[in-house]
Formats: C-alpha cells, structure tokens, sequence
C-alpha cells in the first residue's frame, strides 16, 4: 500500500475564522459529523452497535443520507429483531485507534427486504484530541509537500502533509526515515499547492506514530517561533481549505 493511497481525509470544516472555538473532544458541527461518517464508510469501519440492553453487536455504516446513517445488517437474527425494536442507541468505534463515540435512535428499515437500519445523526460525536485545534485532513496530499532538516544531524524529513492546524502539520514520511520526538526541524518548508505557495518555517517534533501495516510513519510537528507574515499565509491557506470542504459537504 503506497503512502498516498493510506492517506485519509478525517475531517471536514466550514468556515470559521478562529478553529479555537471548537472543543477539541467533540465534534459538533453537521457538515464535521457527515464528513466523519463518510470516512466510516470509505474505510470500512467496524462499529459497534449498543442497544437499550447493553447488548453489543458489529456493523459498519453503508450509508450517509440526508435523512440519516444506514448500517448494516446484523448477523444474528435475535439482534436484527430486537435491533427493529429499539428506540436509543449508542454507536463506538475507532479509526487510527482513536475513539468515535456517539448516540442515535432507529429511524426504521431500509433497503432489500428492510433488512438495513437507518438511524438518525447524532448531536455530537465524542472524539478525544490531544491538540487545541481541530485538524483539517487534505486531499490529494501528494500536493502538499514537506522537506525538513534536523538540527544539529544531516537527516532530512521528506514527506506528505496529510493534515494541518494552526498549531502544527501532520506528515506522512517513509517508516526507514530516522528522526525523533523533540527534534528540531531548521529550516524547514511546507508547499501548499504550487510552488509559489511555499511556507518557510521551524518545526518542533511532537509525536511519531509508526505504521508497518502502511509503510509509513505519521510525525506530528508543531510549529516553532512563526512569524506574523507566514502565520497569516498559513490562516489564508487553512481558510480557503475550509471553504472548498463546506461547499463540497453542502452538495451532497
């Protein structure tokens, strides 16, 4: 599996200009919460059912609609009938080992012989973070480039950016890369798009997640002394981002 085609888009945002509103253990916004379910989806997700009973149950979300989530049939024929029967429901799951958690009822029966089950959107999902801000997961990563030299060492991080915030960037670099948490990446470059978008910037290394299932490692950089000029192309960029993804969410 190549690094590009590993590359997931989590998160969906429209169009604020300060992401700090945001409570970083929830997601509360509609266009956020269809776009995670959407991601549910496309990944094939297990999730698992919680009735009123407390009894579990496996399934994955086949569908986002506008009238609401279409799971998947359960396999037991006890848990499908007392699935119909069932008014609250709490849906877990976890994508990149991060908890999803959210409540819905049972709208009713959909599809072939009414043997699928659409529930309602919830209010809010659960969703833990360990940043202040709300990540935005680009598409077409392959567009975003980073190159970063480590301080003091001759080892050079070339990667993806898979997501960015305002505090820091997410970047997807080859799992034989040697770099680790505290590294300071100076001088380092972020290209936004087309060359004329490149940001010259300091990183702190955060976090390193290894993924030998993908081939890639996920570090997580935080920016370090940025400068007023490059934090406002960085605002624009994040903004313009926002925009395209609530517009694409608004047509579907």
């Amino acid at each position: 599996m190549s690094i590009l085609s590993s590359l997931k888009e989590l998160f969906d945002a429209d169009d604020k200009d300060d992401a700090s509103e945001d409570n970083p253990n929830f997601i509360v916004r509609p266009n956020r919460i269809k776009q995670t379910l959407r991601i549910f989806m496309d990944a094939h997700v297990q999730i698992t059912v919680v009735m009123d009973d407390d009894s579990e149950n496996a399934s994955r979300v086949l569908g986002v609609t506008k009238k609401g989530i279409i799971l998947d049939q359960l396999l037991s024929r006890v848990a499908h009938n007392k699935m119909i029967q069932t008014t609250h429901l709490r849906i877990n799951a976890k994508h990149h080992a991060i908890p999803f958690n959210f409540e819905s009822t049972l709208i009713g029966s959909t599809g072939k012989s009414n043997s699928f089950y659409l529930i309602s959107f919830p209010e809010k999902i659960y969703h833990p973070q360990k940043r202040s801000f709300f990540r935005l997961a680009l598409a077409h990563a392959e567009q975003y480039k980073f190159v970063g030299a480590a301080k003091y060492s001759e080892n050079t991080v070339t990667g993806y950016i898979y997501d960015i915030s305002y505090g820091g960037v997410s970047v997807a670099v080859n799992s034989n890369t040697y770099i680790k948490k505290g590294d300071i990446l100076a001088p380092a470059s972020l290209t936004l798009g087309s060359a004329s978008d490149k940001i010259d910037c300091d990183f702190t290394v955060c976090s390193i997640k290894k993924s030998s299932v993908d081939g890639f490692n996920r570090i997580g950089c935080k920016f370090l002394n940025i400068t007023s000029p490059t934090k406002k192309l960085l605002h624009q960029f994040i903004h313009k981002q926002q925009r395209k993804r609530a517009k694409k969410t608004a047509e579907i």
